[in-house]
């Protein structure tokens, strides 16, 4: 009985290559199920081919998908027909469906960019309802160098120097490593024809005047200018692996969670550690702080993080900025990620106030806490064991203050006695200022105010005014609930 080994021999040299690269580099496992991206053009001809003629000595599983954007009237249909001729040859399922990229998703983007992003999301959705394991895409080292020239031209870093991986699962790329004129020497060979897509020849696209004008120049200088720009790519590519694998150390080591709701979700980030890495980790720290917090994979793009980094990370405390909508502020020795929309608290709603019976639990809005008072029993407690209370708990004098209280939000012009000082009046922005409270939250902290002011900053610190003392003989506790805990100010 002949051998796996044996059958592939038997196969023509270009698909023994193929072969031996998947097997090398781990591209496919016997068994394996995979989903096999058809345009009709050459390179995906050829990798269906390849991938059909292997499946029998590998056990493999395969469907072919095409998409038809429509765009170029009959000929795309006629694309479309010519896939499924070719599946029928093969005696292969073909999945053929008419693709729109959305108009949001072309918007400062080519179509051709905007189409691939909408291709490899059908690919995945696909490949999940066959119960695939792999998709299979017919890039070859024609469109790595295509692929590292226009990264280049459009100036980026090492991940996109890199260029295209081999295997980035479930995407396969099995004919990376080999020329078009390979793929196209083989189709020959085989008799196979292949479909011609016009558009690869208009010169409004980036990747066509980089095929047809700048690799044709390039080549003059260099005739081996494919297989360098692989190399540099797959260098790159374990370059830029390294610092992925330290910049994700680091973001654990200066990151944590932020505060989470309904509304945002947040990435706090020591400011003070992230400026003692080197800038090219500090890049590779922010970019994951706002695909965390923003729920993407890729971007933002090297300028928008360099610009970041100058003027949030070493700018000013206060400052801010947004970017694929995260909102990136700096906090005294914080930066803050936060994805939603930040609302500034305006006075109409600094005003607005929400009762608090005595006793009762309300929810306040702001930060999804619930603030509870009661009175509790006459025990004489001192002012001592008041200030070793935590920060969520207060214990007022419930005489000393008209218990008609109201929760709202801070406003300009607010003042206050803090406890400890004596009975010396502060305004609460220089309290907040004093304690290094982020101005972005400023406005959602929970302030208990009677008919007499202002009571207690709820989670900081109470009024003076309104103290324990020997004498009291009624407490009025509050408390903040499922709030962050804080130390004591």
């Amino acid at each position: 009985m002949a051998t796996s080994s044996q059958k592939t021999s038997r196969h023509p040299r270009f698909v023994r290559r193929v072969a031996e690269t998947m097997t090398r580099q781990g591209l496919i496992e016997r068994g394996d199920r995979i989903l096999v991206a058809v345009s009709g053009g050459p390179d995906s001809v050829a990798l269906l081919s390849v991938l059909h003629a292997l499946a029998p000595s590998r056990h493999l599983s395969l469907w072919a998908a095409h998409f038809n954007y429509g765009l170029r009237g009959a000929e795309s249909d006629a694309d479309a027909a010519f896939v499924m001729r070719l599946c029928e040859r093969f005696n292969l399922a073909c999945l053929c469906e008419r693709l729109t990229p959305p108009k949001d998703l072309c918007k400062g983007r080519s179509f051709q960019e905007a189409a691939r992003d909408v291709r490899y999301a059908a690919l995945l959705r696909l490949r999940a309802s066959l119960g695939a394991n792999k998709v299979a895409v017919g890039h070859t080292r024609d469109d790595q160098a295509e692929t590292v020239l226009m990264w280049l031209l459009r100036g980026t870093g090492t991940t996109g120097l890199s260029g295209m991986p081999g295997m980035r699962l479930p995407i396969i790329r099995p004919l990376l490593t080999v020329r078009r004129a390979d793929v196209l020497a083989y189709l020959m060979e085989q008799g196979l024809d292949f479909r011609e897509d016009s558009s690869n020849a208009a010169p409004i696209y980036l990747r066509n005047r980089v095929r047809h004008e700048v690799l044709p120049l390039l080549k003059q200088f260099n005739p081996g200018l494919l297989d360098t720009l692989a190399r540099q790519a797959d260098i790159l590519r374990e370059d830029d692996a390294c610092l992925e694998r330290i910049a994700a150390e680091q973001s654990a080591r200066v990151g944590r969670s932020g505060r989470s709701n309904d509304q945002s979700n947040e990435w706090v980030v020591d400011r003070t550690g992230l400026l003692a890495l080197p800038l090219a980790v500090q890049r590779r720290v922010v970019r994951k702080a706002i695909q965390h917090t923003a729920g993407i994979s890729r971007g933002p793009s090297f300028g928008a993080v360099a610009l970041l980094i100058d003027r949030i990370v070493r700018g000013r405390s206060g400052s801010s900025a947004r970017v694929q909508g995260v909102n990136v502020s700096r906090e005294y020795d914080t930066i803050r990620f936060e994805r939603g929309t930040v609302h500034a608290v305006t006075e109409e709603a600094a005003d607005s106030s929400v009762a608090l019976p005595v006793p009762f639990t309300i929810s306040w809005s702001l930060t999804g806490q619930r603030l509870q008072a009661d009175l509790a029993p006459p025990s004489s407690p001192s002012t001592d064991t008041c200030s070793l209370l935590p920060a969520t708990d207060a214990m007022l004098d419930a005489d000393r203050l008209t218990l008609d209280l109201r929760v709202r939000a801070w406003k300009r012009g607010d003042r206050f006695q803090p406890f400890g000082l004596e009975g010396h009046q502060k305004k609460l922005q220089d309290f907040f200022a004093d304690l290094k409270v982020p101005r972005t939250m400023r406005g959602r902290i929970p302030l208990v105010v009677a008919p007499e002011g202002l009571v207690w900053v709820a989670g900081h610190r109470t009024d003076h005014r309104f103290r324990v003392t020997a004498s009291t003989r009624r407490v009025l506790r509050l408390t903040l609930l499922d709030g962050e805990r804080r130390e004591p100010a």
